[in-house]
């Protein structure tokens, strides 16, 4: 069966009596505002998910062949959105019925609606007429992506733009600009909201503050009270990042040499109880080379396991040095790091891959690798995917000079882990000892990459 909608146009009684979820004073003056973009920078458990959700599914079923399409940092990301909208609906006596079409890229009503949802990638966002773009993690968004979809809505009378994120990008990141934008001088045009994490009727106050006092000052202003921190006390600036972050979906191994990848070079982080195992795999670019004839490399593969045993860990690089032709795959010897990269590399000379390159991480050997790293993000000679797990780590990045005069660079425990960050450095530090082969020109075929479903990895084209 399905319900006429019409007596719930007004969103607050569609949330509070449709769907069955009220949403929260400072969800429903966001929800209600008639500006065409309305840009949100949000702290943690704010129920920023939960509103666009609710927001999406109340344009979709009030209005008839209404297009909504969904765009966030990762393809995983996107898919969880819709499937929340999915879940929304389903969930709901009076809207169930309406439901004619339930698939992982789209949501389709009875009325003719539809909630798509995209991978951020050009080639996937071009084309789709648009009454409603929601863009989630926006700051994570690369501005090419952003320029291909807002095209989306100039043809569609009445069109939306909803931008959230926490707060990410640089001074000149069209998020960041525009949510200043409509910060200072909201008007019909833009509007803007705060939410950190406060503004929560659901957040304990008092664990808050208790949050405040144990952790970073800048981590606390960026995850908690939703404020750029432009880079105090980081490694990398917020510039370096934003610039080398492209717009590009990851080579899933089984493909790698269908697309004429003919070496690699990798590194592995061992993970302890608290920490991931964590694989980043670097290859040649797409051009390969500079204009001063220097070559480009880019992150083709990352993985990152939580609570995995080592031995299934190893079985699953010895599966992926199967398909990626490495050149030298370092691994980490410290701590836990010696006896696994041991058995792996036993286990791949087994298998004729003479590949291991043990490495006893030390305060110089950090400095020398990210110091690498971001020369050559500099250099605009490394390019990382828009994967938030590595850039939140490598944004986190924090340095110290020691008495001897070397930097001590590290994520600080109270902020979180540099799993990803480290399995980075040490791909990185390969690259002198490896001269990367070229690939052949027609491997760097846009359209043929490939999407990936995992929460650990990214999928998408180009």
């Amino acid at each position: 069966m399905t319900v006429d909608v019409s007596q719930f146009l007004e969103i607050g009684a569609f949330a509070e009596q449709l769907v069955g979820q009220a949403l929260w004073p400072h969800q429903l003056a966001f929800a209600r505002s008639d500006a065409r973009y309305r840009v949100v920078c949000a702290g943690r458990q704010v129920g920023k998910s939960r509103g666009l959700a609710i927001i999406a599914l109340h344009a979709a079923a009030t209005r008839r062949n209404y297009s909504v399409l969904l765009v966030s940092a990762g393809e995983v990301a996107s898919r969880r959105l819709l499937a929340e909208c999915a879940t929304l609906a389903t969930s709901s006596p009076l809207l169930a019925g309406s439901v004619l079409d339930e698939s992982k890229g789209s949501l389709t009503l009875s009325n003719g609606s539809v909630i798509r949802s995209v991978p951020p990638s050009q080639q996937q966002i071009r084309g789709w007429p648009v009454d409603l773009l929601i863009v989630d993690e926006a700051g994570f968004i690369d501005t090419e992506v952003w320029r291909a979809a807002e095209p989306a809505i100039i043809a569609r009378p009445g069109s939306r733009v909803i931008l959230a994120s926490t707060p990410w990008g640089s001074t000149e990141h069209f998020f960041r600009l525009l949510w200043h934008r409509g910060m200072r001088s909201p008007d019909g045009q833009v509007a803007a909201w705060h939410w950190p994490s406060s503004v929560s009727p659901m957040v304990d106050d008092v664990l808050l503050e208790q949050i405040r006092e144990r952790e970073a000052p800048h981590y606390f202003a960026r995850e908690y009270l939703a404020e750029w921190t432009d880079d105090v006390g980081a490694f990398f600036t917020s510039v370096e990042l934003e610039n080398a972050t492209k717009d590009y979906g990851l080579l899933p191994p089984e493909e790698a040499v269908a697309h004429g990848v003919v070496q690699v070079v990798g590194g592995v982080d061992w993970g302890s109880r608290n920490d991931a195992n964590t694989l980043v795999v670097l290859g040649s670019s797409s051009p390969p080379y500079d204009e001063r004839g220097r070559l480009r490399y880019r992150v083709l593969w990352l993985e990152e396991h939580h609570r995995m045993s080592y031995d299934v860990w190893i079985d699953r690089l010895v599966e992926v040095a199967g398909m990626y032709p490495f050149g030298a795959l370092a691994a980490e010897t410290n701590g836990v790091g010696d006896y696994p990269t041991l058995q792996l590399s036993q286990l791949l000379a087994q298998r004729g891959h003479h590949v291991v390159v043990p490495v006893q991480t030390t305060a110089k050997l950090k400095q020398d690798g990210f110091g690498l790293v971001q020369l050559l993000m500099q250099q605009d000679r490394l390019e990382l995917p828009p994967h938030p797990g590595l850039l939140r780590q490598l944004s986190a990045l924090e340095f110290e000079r020691t008495e001897s005069g070397l930097m001590r660079i590290a994520v600080p425990d109270r902020v979180g882990h540099d799993d990803l960050a480290m399995a980075l450095c040490l791909a990185v530090l390969q690259l002198g000892r490896n001269e990367l082969p070229l690939p052949p020109a027609a491997a760097w075929d846009e359209d043929d990459w490939l999407e990936v479903d995992d929460e650990m990895r990214i999928g998408g084209g180009w």
